[in-house]
């Protein structure tokens, strides 16, 4: 492999590191009552049916979480 690949390779790889970087924007959503209860039942529904389907569940659980606090 010339040098001048093993760059282009070496330099892709770090591009798609760079993507990963990037901290995410925080959202703040303010709910009525009404709203945050809907939004428990849909989490769980949805939480329900990864469980069901063997997908992970980590990242409803931790909004599941933030919300019910």
């Amino acid at each position: 492999m010339s040098d001048v690949s093993r760059y282009n390779e070496v330099r892709k790889e770090m591009e798609v590191l760079e993507m990963f970087r990037r901290k995410a924007e925080k959202r703040i959503v303010e709910l009525s009552s009404e709203q945050l209860r809907l939004a428990k039942y849909a989490l769980l529904a949805f939480r329900n049916k990864l469980i069901a389907q063997g997908k992970p569940t980590e990242d409803v659980n931790e909004l599941l979480l933030k919300i019910m606090k």
